[in-house]
């Protein structure tokens, strides 16, 4: 291999990392680490102490993207200790500490993150100490302020952004789950239709196929007969396969159970009660597939935008009004502006429940959003029209 593919082959990050370019952006920042000597009488000797540190950090930097567990706490100690080794010599070393934070962050747990965050900006604070740093530097790009607001800021930053790709890696993972079963259940589900279905109608085929066969010769008029009631029955079993093959649709059962898993799997507390029945409306599927495809809608929205913690899906008939009512509501941060302003998620919903003649309404506020699908149980009822009305408050 010539060194030319060899170097397109070298990567300083894991593929598909979800921070993308940030980690190479965080390197804007290591400059501030030769301020301090630039700006002074400062020797060969150092210089080149400068260089190895550097050359120690950066290695040390992109190898931290790639492990975890002990391996990456090694990383936080030494960016730490390179920090605290160069802080009595350059008082911009602090953005080591900055650097040790960012590390310690993308520990697995939080908890850890926090207490790495802490013990870095301990560290730091006892360095300044030691080396009796100025206080003046507070209003510099010193030791104090760097491990005081830098450091805290940057780690908390850091965190913060871990856990959330974390948890998005997990709802990603739980979806393809998801959508991985629900494709292997539709696969069994065409091959039980088409066994059930097909079975009883290919074997009336082939016994009134060889019953002509034999007549063909004894009784032609019996044998034509039979060969029209084949070409009867095939057309049936075409019609059958097109039924079977367009009986993939979204069911409300299987929405709801699919809603619980993804609201489970986002950490969201979700209570699920369902009494409905789809049968009592004139057209079974459309009704049933509306509910459920707005379902989904409302929970994609909770899951995206909310920043939920609790979160309650009912679906329940209307006695006095016959009307079918699906009610999906959060305790989050209420509706963004896209949503406001009728995106192409609630327009689709919208669209689908003004085909059956029922209403949506949308209300959020500050504490939380509620989306209310309301179906008549009647397809010739007057048109109830849709509404999309926000509360602010």
């Amino acid at each position: 291999m010539s060194a030319f593919n060899r170097l397109k082959r070298f990567q300083l990050l894991p593929k598909g990392h979800a921070l993308g370019w940030t980690p190479f952006g965080w390197l804007l920042f290591l400059p501030l680490f030769f301020v301090a000597p630039a700006l002074g009488p400062t020797s060969a000797a150092r210089w080149t102490a400068y260089g190895v540190a550097t050359g120690l950090f950066l290695t040390s930097y992109f190898r931290s993207y790639w492990v975890t567990g002990a391996e990456l706490r090694l990383h936080v100690f030494l960016q730490m200790a390179l920090g605290m080794a160069f802080s009595p010599i350059n008082a911009g070393s602090y953005i080591l500490f900055v650097f040790a934070t960012a590390t310690g962050a993308r520990a697995e747990r939080a908890r850890e993150g926090a207490f790495w965050i802490l013990a870095v900006v301990a560290a730091g604070l006892g360095t300044a100490c030691a080396t009796r740093a100025p206080l003046s530097a507070w209003t510099g790009y010193g030791v104090w302020a760097g491990c005081c607001a830098f450091t805290m800021l940057i780690g908390a930053v850091n965190l913060h952004r871990t856990q959330s790709d974390r948890v998005n890696e997990r709802l990603r993972a739980a979806n393809q789950e998801i959508e991985q079963l629900a494709a292997i259940a539709e696969r069994e589900r065409i091959a039980r239709d088409l066994h059930d279905v097909l079975g009883h109608t290919l074997s009336l085929i082939v016994i009134k196929a060889q019953l002509a066969s034999r007549l063909a010769e004894r009784d032609p008029t019996r044998a034509a007969r039979e060969i029209r009631d084949v070409e009867d029955v095939s057309r049936q079993a075409l019609n059958e396969v097109r039924q079977a093959i367009r009986g993939y649709r979204a069911r409300l059962d299987d929405e709801l159970i699919r809603a619980r898993h993804l609201l489970d799997a986002a950490g969201i507390s979700v209570v699920v009660d369902s009494s409905i029945d789809t049968e009592e409306f004139e057209d079974r599927e459309a009704a049933e597939e509306t509910l459920a495809l707005a379902l989904r809608e409302a929970v994609t929205n909770i899951v995206r935008h909310s920043e939920a913690r609790r979160a309650t899906v009912r679906a329940w008939r209307e006695t006095q009004s016959a009307t079918l009512m699906l009610e999906v509501a959060d305790d989050g941060v209420g509706a963004p502006s896209n949503l406001v302003r009728e995106g192409n998620g609630i327009r689709g919903m919208r669209e689908r429940v003004e085909k059956l003649n029922g209403a949506l309404t949308v209300d959020a506020t500050h504490t939380g959003m509620r989306v209310t699908v309301a179906l008549p149980t009647h397809a010739d009822e007057h048109r109830r029209g849709t509404a999309l009305r926000v509360v602010a408050s």
